[in-house]
């Protein structure tokens, strides 16, 4: 088994790999001109990178769902349960953050348009 500094490590290194993979995803849908759609892109794409599960069903050491859900769903035999143990928690997360994100973008759009009706008519002849 590896030590928790292993895990650590290898956390520091996939983290690293993940934001260089973000930031090319980043410089290719920037130019999508709806924001809320870019928004849910990055938004995904951080959940399946950065979603932790543990490593094995008897070791409390986390690691990315997203390379789990492959390794268990790729060498699955017997009762295991394959893709299921890690992409739960990544589809449990992207609901919920999809959910909040929904939530946040009606409040500021509600927030936005109270404010700018409430605010007085300039006068044109100043």
């Amino acid at each position: 088994m590896y030590s928790a500094e292993n895990y650590l490590w290898g956390w520091i290194a996939y983290s690293s790999g993940a934001l260089c993979l973000l930031l090319c995803l980043w410089l290719l849908v920037r130019k999508i001109t709806v924001a809320a759609i870019r928004h849910i892109i990055m938004m995904l794409a951080v959940i399946v990178f950065f979603t932790p599960v543990t490593a094995h069903r008897d070791d409390p050491h986390l690691a990315p769902a997203f390379f789990v859900s492959l390794y268990e769903g790729l060498l699955a035999s017997g009762n295991d349960m394959g893709f299921q143990r890690a992409l739960a928690p990544i589809l449990a997360i992207a609901v919920i953050g999809l959910m909040f994100y929904s939530i946040t973008r009606l409040l500021i759009s509600r927030f936005k348009t109270s404010s700018s009706s409430s605010a007085p008519p300039a006068d044109p002849g100043d």
